[in-house]
């Protein structure tokens, strides 16, 4: 529990500053590449990469950061553990056909197995670019190795509530730890503890 029943806060859910909309309007924070450098990045490895993280390490973040900053025509394409049908997903998706000026990034490509990652390689062998995430590194060269850090949850919580980042200072670093790095259970919890629901 991050707050004992007399400390807690009780916050409408459009002021909680750890609700959902808050949470995506976070910029990406780089541990490697800077953003304005990603394309370049990207262009140096022939156009191929894969986005590198743990969950909740901001894969997705730096996804829709990249998707901004990349010319021509760009398709990103999110996937999640609830799309059932995965490569169906991802096909209604593509542009038709996938030539070379269209940039193609799928987020979450590892629901698709081997299989269909490989489908995905050849559907967009034509592609301008191609750019995955995944947990593991694979076949396309890393682009970025995402990784979180007990200072970098702390970092995003005074930006998201300064008034109280002292307060909850001392229990991020334990919360950082007992969800593994995976700043979106941090942000839950967080958000749960200013709801009153724990």
């Amino acid at each position: 529990m991050v707050f004992d029943r007399r400390a807690r806060l009780r916050i409408r859910p459009a002021d909680n500053p750890f609700a959902s909309h808050r949470i995506d309007a976070l910029g990406f924070r780089p541990t490697g590449p800077k953003p304005e450098d990603l394309a370049e990045r990207l262009d140096a490895l022939g156009g191929r990469a894969d986005v590198v993280g743990p969950e909740g390490s901001g894969k997705t973040t730096l996804l829709e950061e990249l998707s901004r900053r990349l010319d021509g025509e760009v398709a990103l394409v999110p996937l999640s553990g609830t799309s059932r049908r995965p490569w169906s997903t991802v096909t209604a998706r593509l542009p038709h056909p996938v030539d070379g000026r269209h940039s193609v990034l799928v987020d979450c490509a590892g629901l698709l197995g081997a299989a269909g990652r490989l489908m995905l390689r050849r559907r967009c062998r034509n592609a301008r670019r191609l750019v995955i995430t995944s947990h593991r590194p694979g076949r396309l060269p890393t682009l970025v190795d995402c990784q979180t850090s007990p200072e970098l949850l702390a970092d995003l919580v005074c930006e998201l509530t300064p008034e109280h980042a002292d307060r909850l200072d001392p229990i991020l670093e334990e919360l950082f730890r007992r969800h593994d790095g995976n700043l979106r259970l941090c942000f839950r919890e967080l958000y749960d503890a200013f709801a009153g629901i724990r």
